[in-house]
C-alpha cells in the first residue's frame, strides 16, 4: 500500500498527468484518432474523401504536419490534394486570373485593341464592347463593374450594343447608374433601334427602378399595373428594405391578381417572394421584422396562409430581420425538426463570437449540442430504390422508405462541434466528437474539434471547415 502510495504520487506520474491535458498534447491526440477513425474505412474512394476533409481541415487551421500525414495516406499518396512544392498549410483562395494567368486584350484597357492599338471608330468601339462586355464568359473572372460598363457606354453610338451595355447596367440597383441610364435613353431615344428601345422602356418602368429614381407615385401606379409576379416582388423586397413597410404590405395584397407560377401553397408563395435575399444575422433587414408583424392583417396572407407562416421559413425571415431570440423561441417549439433550432443557434452563435460575446456563443453552442438527435443513416437502398422494379403478386405495400438524415443537417454536426471548441467548450466538443458513430462521421468531427480551436474567423480569406455528405458515409 505505502508502494502504492508512492507510485501514485511520484514525479514521473506528475509529469504524465500533466502532458497528458497539455493543449498540443490534446491537439495531436484528437488529430491522430481523426487520421486512425478514416484509416478503418476500406480502401477507395470514400476514404479518400474522408482523408482529404480531415487533412484540410487539419492542416487549414493550424495542424501542417498532421494534415500532410493525412493527404498522404490517400489512394495517390496526397499528390493531388497537396502538389509537390506547396506550401502544406496554404488555405489561401486564389482568384483564377492569378492561378491561371493568361493574356487578354479586353484586360488591357478600355478600347485597347490585341495589337497595341486603340479603337476609335463607333464601329471598332462596338466591336470592342460587344467581345469583352457582352459576349466574353464572366463566369471564371467576375462581372465587370458598374465603372466600366458606363464609361463604356458612354463612348459607343447608340445602338443594340449601348443599348445592351445599358440593360446590364440597369440590374445593378444603383441609383447614380440608373440615373445615368435614364438619362441615356432619354437622350438617344429616337436613335435606338425599335426593339431595343421598347425592351428598355419596359425595364425602365419597373416599379422599383421607378422608386429608386425616385418617383414613389409613378411606382406605386406601376406596381397596380404590372401583370406578372417577378416585378412586384421585386419591389416589395425594396419597399422592405428602405422601410416603406405599409406600402410593401399593400403591394403584397395585390399579388393577387398575379400569383406565382409555381405551386400555390403558403411555402410556394413566399418561398418565390424570395424574402431571405434581403439580409442575414451580421446584417439584418429591420424592416423585415416590420414586415412579419404587419402582415397577419393582410387579406391575402389569411387566404394563402391560413395557419400562418411555415416555421422553416418565418426562422429563417427572423434571423435575417435581426430577431435572434424571437427566431430561437419559434424554433424550440418544433420539437420534431430538432435540426431548425440547431440552424438557429449556429447562426446566432458564429454572430455572437463576431461580435466578441463569446459566453453568449458557447451558451448557444452547448444548447445546439443538447439538442443534437442521435445520427439516422435511413433505410438501406433496395433494388427498387435503384430504378429496379420488380413486380410480385400479392406483395404487401411496404412502408415509405426513411431516407435518414439531410445531408445539410449532417454538416451542421461538424459546425456544432466546431463552435463549441472555438468558444472555449472544449470538453464537450471532444465529447461530442467521439460520441459520433465510427468510421467516416467521428473522423471528420474529431477534425472539427481540431479546428474550432484555431477559432473562428470572418475575413473573406478566412478557412472554411470541410465536411462531407451524408453520401460519402
Amino acid at each position: 500500500m505505502i508502494g502504492a502510495a508512492i507510485l501514485i504520487g511520484s514525479p514521473v506520474m506528475a509529469v504524465t498527468a500533466s502532458r497528458a491535458s497539455d493543449p498540443e498534447v490534446v491537439i495531436d491526440t484528437l488529430a491522430n484518432e481523426a487520421i486512425d477513425a478514416a484509416l478503418s474505412l476500406p480502401p477507395g474512394y470514400k476514404r479518400d474523401t474522408v482523408l482529404r476533409t480531415v487533412s484540410r481541415n487539419l492542416r487549414w487551421f493550424g495542424q501542417p504536419e498532421a494534415g500532410g500525414r493525412a493527404a498522404r495516406a490517400m489512394t495517390d499518396g496526397g499528390v493531388e490534394e497537396i502538389p509537390p512544392g506547396s506550401k502544406i498549410g496554404s488555405h489561401r483562395r486564389i482568384p483564377y486570373r492569378e492561378a491561371f494567368p493568361r493574356a487578354d486584350p479586353c484586360d488591357a484597357g478600355l478600347w485597347r485593341q490585341a495589337d497595341g492599338g486603340v479603337a476609335t471608330t463607333p464601329r471598332e468601339r462596338e466591336a470592342w464592347a460587344e467581345t469583352c462586355l457582352v459576349t466574353r464568359d464572366f463566369h471564371w473572372e467576375g462581372y465587370p463593374s458598374i465603372e466600366q460598363y458606363r464609361s463604356a457606354a458612354e463612348g459607343l453610338p447608340a445602338g443594340e450594343v449601348k443599348a445592351t451595355l445599358l440593360m446590364f447596367l440597369s440590374n445593378y440597383h444603383n441609383v447614380d447608374a440608373l440615373r445615368f441610364v435614364k438619362s441615356e435613353f432619354d437622350h438617344d431615344e429616337k436613335q435606338l433601334p425599335q426593339r431595343v428601345r421598347r425592351e428598355l422602356a419596359k425595364r425602365l418602368a419597373e416599379p422599383a427602378i421607378l422608386y429608386r429614381l425616385g418617383f414613389k407615385d409613378k411606382a406605386l401606379a406601376s406596381a397596380r399595373a404590372v401583370d406578372t409576379f417577378a416585378p412586384k416582388a421585386d419591389f416589395i423586397r425594396l419597399l422592405i428594405t428602405v422601410g416603406d413597410v405599409s406600402n410593401a404590405v399593400a403591394v403584397f395584397d395585390q399579388l393577387s391578381d398575379t400569383p406565382p407560377k409555381f405551386g400555390q401553397s403558403c411555402f410556394d408563395w413566399f418561398l418565390q417572394l424570395d424574402l431571405s435575399r434581403l439580409g442575414h444575422s451580421s446584417a439584418p433587414v429591420e424592416g423585415l421584422g416590420k414586415f412579419l408583424d404587419e402582415i397577419s392583417g393582410s387579406p391575402l396572407f389569411h387566404r394563402i396562409c391560413p395557419k400562418g407562416l411555415d416555421a422553416q421559413l418565418y426562422v429563417e425571415h427572423l434571423l435575417s430581420a435581426g430577431r435572434f431570440e424571437s427566431a430561437i423561441e419559434r424554433a424550440r417549439q418544433e420539437k420534431s425538426d430538432p435540426f431548425l433550432l440547431i440552424k438557429a443557434l449556429l447562426e446566432v452563435g458564429r454572430e455572437n463570437f463576431r461580435r466578441n460575446d463569446r459566453t453568449a456563443a458557447r451558451e448557444r453552442a452547448l444548447e445546439a449540442a443538447a439538442a443534437l438527435p442521435p445520427f439516422d443513416p435511413g433505410d438501406p437502398m433496395g433494388p427498387s430504390d435503384r430504378g429496379i422494379y420488380v413486380i410480385k403478386v400479392d406483395e404487401p405495400k411496404r412502408p415509405p422508405r426513411n431516407f435518414g438524415e439531410v445531408s445539410g443537417n449532417t454538416a451542421r454536426r461538424f459546425e456544432v462541434i466546431r463552435l463549441l471548441a472555438a468558444t472555449g467548450a472544449l470538453t464537450e466538443a471532444d465529447a461530442l466528437a467521439r460520441k459520433q458513430p465510427d468510421g467516416a462521421l467521428r473522423a471528420v468531427a474529431l477534425s472539427a474539434a481540431v479546428a474550432g480551436r484555431a477559432g473562428i474567423r470572418f475575413d473573406d480569406q478566412a478557412p472554411v471547415l470541410s465536411t462531407i455528405s451524408k453520401e460519402d458515409l
